[in-house]
């Protein structure tokens, strides 16, 4: 009977030992778990402060494209409206001299 009381306690021991070694690797995961989850919550972080940065960037972008866009579409038409200036004053001239054509070829005739 003692026989099987030490075997008994020698069971409980190994058992003890066991749980106790079980209880420290589940305290390990736990942790590792910890870590994990803190790390991707930084990662989620990062991202979403990089999307941010990126998509601010992107807006900048774009509003100086259509500045810059605006500006050569400015000068286009001002320079449109400089030649077509140009050209009606070109014209007129050009009328008023083919309007004293006749009356010089008169004059040259007379």
């Amino acid at each position: 009977m003692e026989n099987q009381l030490e075997q008994l306690e020698d069971s409980v021991k190994r058992l003890v030992i066991q749980f106790n070694s079980l209880l420290a690797e589940k305290h390990q995961l736990t942790q590792q778990l910890a870590t994990a989850k803190e790390q991707l919550h930084k990662q989620n972080e990062d991202f979403q402060l990089e999307r941010e940065r990126i998509r601010s960037q992107h807006e900048k972008e774009k509003f100086h494209l259509q500045e810059s866009m605006q500006t050569t579409i400015d000068g286009l038409i001002a320079e449109k409206n400089r030649t077509t200036s140009v050209v009606k004053a070109s014209s007129d001239e050009l009328l008023r001299l083919l309007q004293r054509l006749p009356q010089m070829q008169e004059g040259l005739n007379g």
